[in-house]
C-alpha cells in the first residue's frame, strides 16, 4: 500500500457491514480490522456527488449508512433498544384502480362511472384506517408534494408504521379531501391527517419527494442561508422547519438532535467576510421524543 494513502484502524460492525457511529456495543460484537481513507475516490448517487470519503476495507468500498440512505430520499434512524438501523420512506400516493370494459358502453375509471358521452363522478370513500388522537414527533420529513407543476412543501411524520401529513400544508393543495379525522401533534399543537385519508381524492395527480432544505413556514429564506442551515446541523441532527423572528436575520427552527430529542431553536445568520453565511444559536427548548415501542 502506497505511502500516500491514508491509513486508519477503526471498528466496523461486521453483521451490518456499514460504518456509523451511534450506540454502544459489547465487546463480542465487533472486530478490530484495518481499513483506508481514499480522498482519490469520488461517489455519485443519482447525478448527486457524496462528499464523504469512501473506506476500502477487504476489497470493498463503504460509505456512511445515513449519507446513502438520505440521498436515496429515505430517512435513517438509530433504535438503540434494538441495536438497529432503520431506513424508512414515505408512502408514496398511488394511482386509483380503474377498469374499462361493457357492451353497453358502461366504464369506471379513476372514481368515474357513465355510459356513452356522459360522465358521473363517483364518490369516494376513504378507507377505514385506525387514526390516532394524538402523537408527538417521531420520525419527521420535510416534503415536498407536487400539484400541477405547484411544490407544496410538507411537514410528514412516520409514527408507528403509519405516515401522516401536517395538515396546513396539505390544506394549500387545491384538492377537496372530505373532512378527514385529524391527529394532534402534542409538542407543537399542530394538527396531522393520516396519509390513507387523503391519497384516495389525490391519486396519482400528486407527486412527491424528499426536500434538501428545511421548510420555510413564512416569507422567504434564500438558498444560501438554507445551505449554511444544513452544515450548521451537519449529519446527524436535522432542521425541519424555519420561521423569521422578529428582528432581520434572526428565525426559530425546529429540528432534531443528535440524542434524537427535537429541539426548537432561536438561530441568527450572519455573513463572513468573504459572504458566505454562517449560523450562530442564540437560544433553544428540548422535547423529549415520545418511545413508539410495543411492549
Amino acid at each position: 500500500m502506497n505511502k500516500g494513502r491514508l491509513k486508519k484502524t477503526l471498528l466496523l460492525t461486521a453483521t451490518m457491514g456499514v460504518v456509523f457511529t451511534s450506540g454502544v456495543y459489547a465487546k463480542d460484537t465487533l472486530q478490530k480490522v484495518e481499513a483506508y481513507l481514499r480522498p482519490d475516490f469520488k461517489v455519485e448517487v443519482n447525478g448527486k456527488i457524496v462528499k464523504e470519503t469512501p473506506l476500502i476495507y477487504d476489497g470493498s468500498s463503504y460509505l456512511p449508512f445515513k449519507t446513502i440512505g438520505e440521498l436515496l430520499g429515505a430517512v435513517v434512524s438509530w433504535d438503540e433498544s434494538k441495536m438497529t438501523i432503520k431506513l424508512a420512506m414515505p408512502v408514496q400516493p398511488q394511482p386509483g384502480k380503474g377498469t374499462s370494459a361493457g357492451e353497453d358502453g358502461e366504464k369506471e375509471a379513476d372514481g368515474e362511472t357513465g355510459s356513452g358521452s356522459e360522465t358521473v363522478k363517483k364518490p369516494i370513500v376513504p378507507p377505514d384506517v385506525k387514526v390516532e388522537e394524538s402523537f408527538t414527533l417521531d420520525t419527521p420529513i420535510a416534503y415536498n408534494f407536487v400539484y400541477k407543476g405547484v411544490n407544496y412543501p410538507t411537514l410528514v411524520n412516520l409514527y408507528k408504521d403509519d405516515t401522516y401529513l401536517r395538515w396546513k400544508d396539505i390544506s394549500n393543495i387545491p384538492i377537496d379531501v372530505g373532512n378527514p379525522k385529524l391527529t394532534k401533534e402534542k409538542l407543537t399543537g399542530e394538527m396531522y391527517v393520516h396519509l390513507d385519508l387523503v391519497k384516495p381524492y389525490w391519486g396519482d395527480e400528486v407527486k412527491g419527494d424528499k426536500r434538501k432544505y428545511a421548510i420555510v413556514e413564512q416569507g422567504e429564506v434564500s438558498e444560501a442561508k438554507l445551505q449554511a442551515l444544513n452544515d450548521y446541523f451537519g449529519v446527524y441532527e436535522s432542521g425541519y422547519t424555519i420561521k423569521p423572528l422578529e428582528n432581520e436575520n434572526e428565525y426559530s427552527v425546529l429540528a432534531r438532535g443528535s440524542d434524537k430529542w427535537f429541539v426548537q431553536y432561536n438561530i441568527r445568520f450572519w455573513q463572513s467576510y468573504d459572504g458566505k453565511w454562517n449560523v450562530s444559536s442564540t437560544g433553544w427548548k428540548t422535547y423529549p421524543k415520545e418511545s413508539t415501542k410495543t411492549p
